[in-house]
């Protein structure tokens, strides 16, 4: 039985950067924090490191008696500050800031660009320093005279920037860029947008095997109930150590590639950590791979700011216009297949279209079709459809939508999946969603959606593994098909 529903489509576009992008680490030879990005999809932190970072991502509070700091820089595409009071202790932060310049901005000289750095910074945190006296740090020298230098020397647009910097402080001072490390850093970031899932390079996860020292302890030992051989595979041949002690080859995933390997595959659709868990197990192995995975699932920015959880408040933000402002979804009740269509507008003629081409065209007409009562439904032209397909059409109760369960969660899942996806047009990103869908595993089931309609599991996008290496005979797969659908 087939569910369909319309669904308005909206897509989250850009964001105000938060501490939690953000693990500073103290270096013990010198006074200054060492800054690294992490769920940006460039750095990979081992296990330790982790660990250590998600222990030191807590601002402190704010003291009465602390002298304030502002700390700005500016790059070539952004601009970057923190707000730091000064204690016997040391620098303590308490907010941070980071914003990407317009193209405009972006052609504006070093020290115009510095400027808007000090501008932003203030306007962002006067909250803060408001009746306060602070200082305001930069690595760029010339800055620092800014109060110094007659007017006419200033465009209008400088003028109006340091006139509201002077309602606040005027003492700016020179700090070395080698020591202005966190908003050096806040100023480069640069959030890429979420697209196809890379591919990984097996060749360098080969070389990582050699010198592996669980890999090699696990080859030494007996107590272990993997299969591990070394196997010739892809296009061209590579050797890596894969496990066999489930029927299909799974290869073993050295310390520094186990975070590209979860996003690789977390990425398509953002799942739980259940599936998440089910997914990148059906496909590779190592040691501790269920907490690995389950910490990572955890701490995934995405699906922090995307998902519904307890004690979470989503904030305002801006959206990219829509290419299409609406989605018919349709649900297979027996298989969970899920089908999206981003459409135009909503008119009957519209959806009837896209459910014929889309569903009835490659699946045939279901026997029982279940939708809301929507007007798209209801007109003349749907009733048709339906009666010429030989469909028999079921309404949901008005204002009940337990009715249509199914086809209503998946909704909930499809816009967490779609949020999760930043900075892409949502119809471009569906493609990559479904196919997630599609290949996570349903605890109901005890199998994924496409092992349900395709008797097999689907590879996912940087899997070169074959799970089989035999052609099955097509007339023998049918037979088999028959007889397990029958029972």
């Amino acid at each position: 039985m087939a569910l369909a529903s319309v669904e308005r489509s909206t897509h989250r576009h850009g964001r105000h950067l938060c501490r939690r992008d953000f693990v500073f680490f103290d270096n013990q030879n010198s006074n200054r924090r060492i800054i690294l990005l992490i769920n940006l999809g460039h750095n990979h932190l081992t296990k330790n490191q982790f660990c250590e970072a998600s222990e030191a991502t807590v601002l402190y509070h704010p003291s009465v008696n602390a002298t304030l700091a502002i700390v700005v820089d500016a790059s070539d595409n952004a601009v970057g500050a923190a707000l730091q009071q000064q204690v016997t202790t040391g620098c303590q932060p308490l907010a941070f800031y980071s914003k990407s310049l317009s193209p405009a901005q972006r052609r504006y000289s070093a020290y115009d660009r510095e400027l808007l750095a000090a501008y932003m910074a203030i306007k962002y945190f006067r909250h803060m320093v408001e009746d306060r006296s602070f200082i305001l740090f930069t690595d760029h020298k010339p800055l620092t005279f800014a109060f110094r230098q007659k007017e006419d020397k200033c465009s209008p647009r400088q003028l109006r920037q340091l006139e509201l910097i002077g309602q606040f402080t005027t003492d700016i001072r020179h700090l070395k860029g080698a020591d202005n490390v966190v908003a050096d850093a806040l100023s480069r970031i640069h959030i890429s947008s979420i697209g196809l899932p890379y591919a990984i390079d097996f060749q360098k996860m080969a070389e990582e095997q050699q010198t592996d020292p669980e890999l090699q302890d696990i080859l030494s030992s007996n107590t272990t109930s993997l299969v591990l051989q070394p196997l010739p595979v892809g296009e061209p041949p590579v050797t890596l150590h894969c496990d066999m002690s489930l029927g299909r080859i799974r290869p073993f995933v050295p310390e520094n590639f186990r975070r590209e390997v979860f996003t690789n595959l977390h990425s398509l659709s953002h799942p739980g950590i259940r599936a998440s868990v089910r997914m990148i197990s059906e496909r590779y192995v190592w040691p501790s791979m269920k907490a690995d995975v389950t910490l990572l699932a955890r701490t995934c920015l995405q699906c922090q700011q995307a998902k519904v959880s307890r004690h979470t408040r989503s904030k305002l933000s801006d959206f990219i216009p829509p290419s299409a402002r609406y989605c018919l979804t349709c649900v297979d009740r027996f298989s969970k297949w899920p089908e999206a269509f981003p459409l135009v507008d909503i008119s009957a003629n519209t959806i009837a279209t896209a459910f014929y081409s889309g569903g009835i065209f490659r699946f045939g007409p279901p026997l029982r079709l279940t939708t809301d009562q929507g007007t798209q439904f209801e007109s003349a032209l749907f009733q048709a459809l339906t009666k010429f397909l030989g469909t028999a059409r079921q309404r949901t109760t008005s204002y009940h939508p337990a009715a249509n369960g199914q086809v209503e969660r998946f909704h909930r899942q499809l816009k967490t999946a779609i949020m999760a996806h930043e900075k892409v047009q949502w119809s471009s990103a569906l493609p990559t969603i479904l196919l997630g869908f599609r290949a996570t595993w349903k605890e109901d089931l005890e199998a994924t959606t496409a092992e349900m309609v395709y008797g097999a599991s689907i590879r996912l996008p940087g899997e070169f593994l074959s799970p089989t290496t035999d052609s099955p005979d097509p007339s023998t797969f049918v037979k088999n098909r028959r007889k397990s659908t029958a029972s």
